[in-house]
């Protein structure tokens, strides 16, 4: 019986036999299907793959028109990118990032991007992903195209300002931090929403903190979004201005000094 290593090289000897009877576009269809992941954009045109309803996806303008813009330029639908994407989660390829609340005050525009992936695909990634089907297609379309969350320059100062926060520390630590942050450009806000999106993402532990010497405490003012502050105090055991601290010291290299 044939197996799956005989029809690569069969597909391999086609393709090389259609070049040789001056058939390279031919040939070159051959090729994408034996180039890694060609088996997905082969299986979108099955009929599990059928194009089905239509699926509006709502994200950022910006990362709206950088994804079919890029679409476009790969000589692909943003449908089969969906259906690929759909495909790779239910092979464990990939996991999209959990759905986070919408950034109240947001300045930027936000659009439907309208797809029609295969219906039993979309079905299956919400029962087995827990996601939406739209969450799961946006989530994957930024990943692929680095488009929002996943651009190189994506930052954390587009979440609106929340509730002023007086986190006490050393005067000394205040102003190094202050100065550092100054000098690279920055605000101390934006720096501890990236700070609380980090932890949530797993990608920054903080330390525990315990001033020797008090002596001279002074307010570091801080408005963090409202929504990330309230997830990390959903977190237990973490304080969100433990988190800020430790990030803002992490951050800038700063020497606590006077922690131990």
């Amino acid at each position: 019986m044939p197996t799956n290593r005989d029809l690569r090289a069969q597909l391999a000897a086609a393709s090389d036999r259609l070049r040789e009877v001056n058939s390279p576009d031919l040939a070159a269809w051959i090729d994408k299907v034996l180039a890694p992941r060609g088996w997905a954009a082969l299986r979108a045109t099955d009929p599990d793959g059928a194009a089905g309803p239509n699926l509006s996806v709502f994200m950022d303008k910006a990362a709206r028109d950088q994804i079919m813009a890029a679409a476009k330029a790969a000589r692909t639908s943003v449908t089969a990118d969906v259906n690929e994407g759909y495909l790779s989660v239910l092979a464990g390829e990939y996991t999209p990032r959990k759905p986070v609340r919408a950034r109240y005050g947001a300045s930027v525009e936000r659009v439907n991007l309208n797809v029609t992936p295969a219906l039993s695909l979309r079905q299956r990634v919400e029962e087995e992903s827990g996601m939406s089907a739209a969450h799961v297609a946006a989530d994957y379309l930024m990943r692929k195209y680095k488009a929002g969350p996943y651009a190189a320059n994506y930052a954390a100062d587009s979440l609106q300002p929340g509730a002023v926060c007086n986190p006490q520390v050393p005067r000394a630590v205040r102003d190094e931090i202050r100065s550092r942050a100054a000098a690279a450009g920055n605000k101390v806000t934006d720096d501890v929403n990236e700070g609380f999106q980090k932890y949530l993402d797993d990608e920054f532990t903080p330390d525990a903190l315990a001033w020797t010497d008090t002596s001279d405490m002074v307010n570091l003012r801080m408005n963090p979004n409202d929504d990330l502050h309230d997830k990390l105090r959903a977190v237990k055991g973490i304080r969100p201005l433990q988190v800020a601290i430790a990030y803002l010291l992490h951050k800038y290299d700063v020497d606590p000094g006077a922690a131990k």
